[in-house]
């Protein structure tokens, strides 16, 4: 290949990469002539001659002049590559970067375009716009604003943008000095007008600096800067609307300016002018769909448009990009409410909640969304915040008082209800309201059903609940009246006349109920509260045969129905035929296992019937959690109970307090377990974590007797004082009265407390109680009679059996003997009937029998200085003093207190001629019983001590 064309082939690589250039810059190309690049690409590489640095200015100058920007940059700079001092190529490439708004690049550009040598009064106007753009107050400072090449309007221009370099940089007496020369120019230029402008608000006359800008304004329309200056005076005067306004002018004028659309999309989302903002708000995010500010005014955008969808998403975009804001958390929780996602309106506006304003919407809203997801006393905590209440906050604070009822926490709902008196308006919150009252015990809610009743006369729900209210409170004459509008208002509605014939039930009228229900009857034949309203007449006129025809009837039409099968069952269960009583609900388990209403109904009628084990493998089926029927949880921790299973009742009634942790019925059953095992102290919590929520006599009875049960014998007194002396009568009271003074040290005065107690309800814990009573009023025989009644009666009370034995121990004991073995048939392992056995029969002489029960007594508390005691001892008598020593070492590092046990230890020492040990052992303590001095005595004579 000659010269010619490897030069050639060089020249043609040169146009391909220069083409590669162009394509790489398209990118960043908004607009490209198509034309020209495919021209230019199709001269550099058919001609591939490479152009002069001059003829690619050239080229760019014709770009210019066609429109095609980004085209000309290209071409300048492929000039500035081949000739990077090639000023005038830097200077016209400042120039189009400053028409771009690229200021940066336009500064570098236009700087290094002077510094190669181009003409300085051309260069100087546009570097000072550049400046100005880039807040480069510092450069603007030095700039040559005077030069003799420049024209007066060019002066004007680099001497107004000077002039604010000096006021940012805090030279105002400078600024002044330069404003007063610009001012004397001879020029009609808006620049000279707007140093005039900064004149005025440098001498704090803002009112008549805007007056002048709006002048400049209308003198020139588009001039960036006079736009700028005006909106900026518009806001300095309390006119954000106009400033907006005018600012919208300035970015149609100058639509690269990011920053300043960005200041007015947000000062028109401020404006609530969103339709406005959200074509500024969109153009900015082409450009960045991540910032955190443009996804917030969205969001707001959005929401104002009821699009909540999107406002949500776009606030929780600038949430996820670090925006802290509260507002964006307050527009994404009210749109993710309004959309029905009450966890994701809970998440935003909880985290905000404490820097909202009292009575803030927001708090509404938050409280709303609490109560939908069960966050029931939070929402009355947010509640708390809102006053000036008005008939909108009806519904909300009393749906959240109903719910707290629900919850158990009564005192709370009551709180709640103090604040919602009197703004009810609608019928459903006056009935909710009144069932709201009614269940705290206020009788005033039937006057709260009442006018719901008359606000909506066609409501079923508020007539029915006025109906159940006015039963409820035995209001008789008004549920007949009730009834006599309700059917003359609604013939069709079988409702009315079950009314009325409940009504007659209950003046006992039979013949009347009977007719009133056959009218409903005959108005509705297939509803299945009629039929069992009809069923129930039958069952009262113990017509109980045909009750069950009846029942059985409607349990072949619908054998899901849970009171037909409740009664059918009751009536054959009475009837001696419990197993055929059960046999319709166990058929429709058959057919739906996963019901869960039926298999609890299955497991109550297996447990009425004794069958606990068949209970809770039914009710083992059904999954502990919230979603469990409410009959659910009582019926198995009574199979439990029932079925001796200690630790699973425990565990079954922890999770239901945890799930209701003020639900009456777990809090009761928690409570007997706890006595149970004597957890005293546990149950005291529970009862006053109970009682924080509400008040409720039977719990504060249980708080009584755990309070003295756990030794605060003051405490329980001051609660049973605050009683009724009704209450103070009662049976349990009475005996709670009788432990505390027993711990009072009144035995006298806790018989006939005792007494009571037992006499009423004859268990183990209230014959404890009298049996101490009699004992320490020296009454030992009365106490023995009870023993020996109670055990008759109850034989399987272990614990009144070993009482009885151990005061036999000293009066029979081949009679103390028979009855620790029997107490051994209802417990083999327990320590104290092994250990008091093994006692009598070494008394007796019978030591292989009573090694047996010691060393099981000694296998089950090794570390119990009495079983060690009595097993040690059998041991020395059977010769194995070593062996009983070994054992006393168990125990006899602990501070035993009982002085026979401690001086059979010495003696077992002396045994193993260990007399240093007992000596030292010895002097270290000091006998109070007079038997024990004497056998210490006999010990020194026996020993050498």
């Amino acid at each position: 290949m000659d010269k010619r064309m490897k030069k050639n082939n060089r020249n043609c690589q040169q146009s391909i990469n220069t083409t590669n250039i162009f394509f790489s810059n398209t990118k960043v190309i908004k607009k490209i002539s198509i034309a020209a690049l495919l021209l230019s690409s199709l001269i550099g590489l058919g001609g591939c001659q490479q152009k002069t640095s001059e003829e690619h200015i050239a080229a760019a100058k014709e770009f210019v002049v066609t429109g095609d920007q980004q085209a000309a940059i290209v071409e300048l700079k492929n000039a500035i590559q081949l000739d990077p001092k090639q000023a005038e190529a830097r200077f016209e490439l400042g120039s189009l970067y400053l028409e771009q708004g690229n200021y940066q690049a336009a500064e570098k550009e236009l700087n290094r375009a002077m510094e190669l040598g181009y003409s300085a009064s051309k260069t100087i106007p546009l570097l000072a716009r550049s400046y100005q753009r880039t807040g480069a107050n510092a450069a603007l400072e030095g700039i040559e604003h005077d030069m003799p090449e420049l024209t007066v309007v060019e002066k004007a221009e680099v001497g107004y943008y000077k002039a604010q370099s000096l006021i940012e940089l805090g030279k105002p007496d400078e600024a002044i000095v330069l404003i007063q020369e610009l001012m004397q120019l001879d020029t009609s230029s808006v620049y000279k007008g707007l140093a005039g402008v900064l004149n005025l608000v440098l001498s704090e006359k803002n009112q008549e600096a805007l007056e002048a800008a709006i002048q400049l304004q209308n003198q020139a329309p588009l001039n960036k800067d006079v736009l700028n200056v005006t909106a900026r005076l518009h806001l300095m005067n309390q006119q954000p609307t106009q400033a907006a306004d005018v600012y919208a002018q300035y970015v149609k004028a100058a639509p690269n300016d990011i920053e300043t659309r960005f200041a007015l999309a947000n000062m028109l989302v401020e404006q609530t002018r969103t339709e406005e903002a959200e074509v500024h708000v969109d153009t900015l995010l082409k450009i960045n769909d991540q910032n955190a500010l443009l996804n917030q005014l969205k969001g707001v955008i959005r929401a104002a448009d009821k699009d909540f969808v999107n406002a949500q998403k776009f606030s929780e975009i600038a949430i996820t990009n670090g925006n802290t804001d509260p507002i964006v958390r307050l527009v994404a929780g009210y749109s993710a409410f309004q959309q029905g996602d009450f966890e994701a309106a809970v998440s935003h506006l909880s985290i905000i909640a404490g820097g909202l304003p009292d009575n803030h919407a927001g708090l509404r809203i938050l409280a709303a969304s609490q109560l939908q997801t069960g966050m029931t006393t939070e929402a009355s905590e947010v509640l708390k915040r809102l006053d000036n209440l008005t008939a909108a906050d009806a519904t909300l604070f009393s749906s959240t008082g109903y719910e707290l009822l629900q919850s158990g926490e009564a005192k709370k709902a009551k709180a709640l209800l103090e604040r919602v008196e009197g703004i009810s308006e609608t019928a459903d919150d006056l009935t909710r309201l009144g069932v709201l009252k009614l269940s705290l015990n206020n009788i005033d809610g039937v006057l709260d059903l009442e006018s719901a009743v008359a606000k909506s006369p066609e409501s079923v729900t508020a007539k029915t609940t006025l109906a159940t209210a006015y039963l409820a409170t035995n209001q008789l004459e008004k549920a007949q009246a009730l009834s006599t509008e309700w059917k003359k208002e609604a013939s069709n509605d079988p409702q009315g006349f079950l009314l009325a014939g409940e009504v007659a039930l209950r003046k006992n009228d039979l013949v009347k109920a009977e007719a009133e229900f056959l009218s409903a009857s005959a108005v509705a034949p297939n509803n299945n509260k009629v039929k069992m309203a009809l069923i129930g007449l039958d069952i009262r006129n113990e017509k109980l045969d045909a009750a069950v025809v009846k029942l059985e009837n409607l349990i072949d039409l619908s054998p899901d129905n849970l009171p037909a099968l409740t009664a059918y069952f009751a009536i054959k269960q009475q009837q001696g035929n419990a197993s055929e009583g059960m046999q319709p609900t166990l058929a429709q388990l058959q057919k739906t296992p996963q019901n869960a209403d039926i298999v609890v109904l299955a497991a109550r009628m297996k447990a009425s019937d004794s069958s606990y084990d068949e209970a809770l493998e039914l009710l083992n089926s059904v999954a502990a959690d919230k979603n469990a029927p409410n009959t659910f949880w009582p019926t198995k921790g009574l199979a439990l109970l029932q079925s001796g299973n200690i630790k699973e009742a425990q565990s079954h009634y922890e999770t239901w307090i945890e799930l209701a942790p003020n639900n009456r019925e777990a809090a009761l059953g928690q409570l007997l377990l706890l006595d149970s095992q004597n957890k005293y102290s546990d149950g005291l919590a529970l009862t006053k974590r109970y009682l924080d929520a509400r008040d409720d006599i039977q719990i504060q009875v249980l708080q009584s007797y755990f309070q003295v049960m756990s030794g605060d014998s003051e405490s329980a007194r001051a609660v049973i004082g605050g009683f009724t002396q009704e209450v103070q009568q009662l049976p349990f009271v009475r005996g709670v009265m009788a432990r505390i003074k027993l711990r009072e040290q009144n035995p006298a005065g806790a018989i006939e407390d005792a007494e009571v107690a037992f006499n009423a309800n004859q268990n183990s814990k209230n014959l404890q109680v009298l049996v101490m009573a009699y004992d320490l009023t020296k009454q030992n025989d009365k106490s023995y009679e009870l023993l020996k009644n109670y055990s008759a009666s109850k034989p399987q009370d272990l614990t009144a059996l070993m009482l009885l034995a151990e005061k036999e121990m000293d009066k029979d004991k081949g009679s103390a003997i028979a009855k620790y073995k029997d107490a051994l048939t209802l417990n083999e392992n327990n320590f104290v009937v092994l250990n008091n056995l093994a006692y009598l029969l070494m008394e007796e002489d019978k030591l292989s029998e009573a090694f047996a029960f010691a060393k099981r007594a000694f296998d089950l508390k090794p570390n119990h200085a009495a079983t060690v005691d009595t097993y040690a001892q059998i041991l020395v008598r059977q010769n194995q003093p070593k062996e009983a020593l070994e054992a006393y070492n168990r125990v006899m590092n602990e501070d035993v207190k009982n002085e026979e046990i401690f001086l059979n230890y010495i003696e077992t020492l002396l045994m193993n001629d260990s007399k240093v040990i007992a000596k030292r052992r010895l002097e270290s303590r000091t006998f109070v019983l007079p038997q024990s001095n004497i056998r210490l005595a006999e010990l020194n004579t026996q020993y050498g001590l």
